[in-house]
């Protein structure tokens, strides 16, 4: 049983890469945002965090600033992943997203059908910029949450287990193969 226990501790133990944990957004008023998100995605607020005064202060070099009141809270999704929403005070005007840019341009979340959920969002009053578009098996489409940020709704169809489940697997194939140049 020793052997066991020396293994597993090993197992957690070895810096392992678990996977992508979050996606940060800034949205301008915290509890409009939680409800949105549930509202339209059934997204639910797992934790909440305020981070202020001196504490804040220290963080100045992530965040650009001091003097800042920051409250931040994770949603739980439908998949291991969460959206991390962030509200600051005081508040600053937004920007438009550059796609030329280097830098985050938006989130993605995996659906079914998204032409059903462009038609049930919009009638909703869901912004959305662009039409439902196909791509090499997948549907996509991109809309706005009520802070303009860029979230775009995925469906992989038969794609979903080689692109979600087995994706490290193919990539770790793809490296040795057709992207090899990329890990030179």
């Amino acid at each position: 049983m020793n052997d066991v226990l020396k293994a597993v501790k090993s197992f957690l133990t070895r810096g392992r890469n678990h996977g992508l944990n979050h996606v940060g957004v800034t949205v301008s008023d915290f509890e409009a945002a939680v409800k949105w998100y549930n509202d339209m995605f059934d997204f639910h607020l797992v934790n909440e965090l305020r981070i202020e005064g001196e504490t804040a202060n220290k963080l100045a070099s992530l965040y650009g600033t001091t003097g800042l009141s920051i409250r931040l809270g994770f949603l739980g999704t439908n998949s291991n992943a969460m959206l991390e929403i962030f509200e600051f005070t005081p508040k600053i005007e937004g920007q438009a997203t550059n796609w030329q840019k280097n830098g985050y341009s938006h989130a993605a979340i995996s659906v079914s059908n998204v032409a059903a959920w462009k038609r049930k969002l919009e009638a909703r009053g869901v912004e959305f910029v662009t039409g439902v578009q196909y791509n090499n098996g997948t549907h996509w489409a991109f809309m706005k949450d009520p802070d303009g940020n860029l979230i775009e709704l995925i469906d992989y169809h038969a794609n979903r287990l080689i692109l979600g489940c087995a994706s490290n697997i193919v990539g770790r194939v793809m490296k040795k193969a057709q992207f090899g140049s990329y890990y030179m």
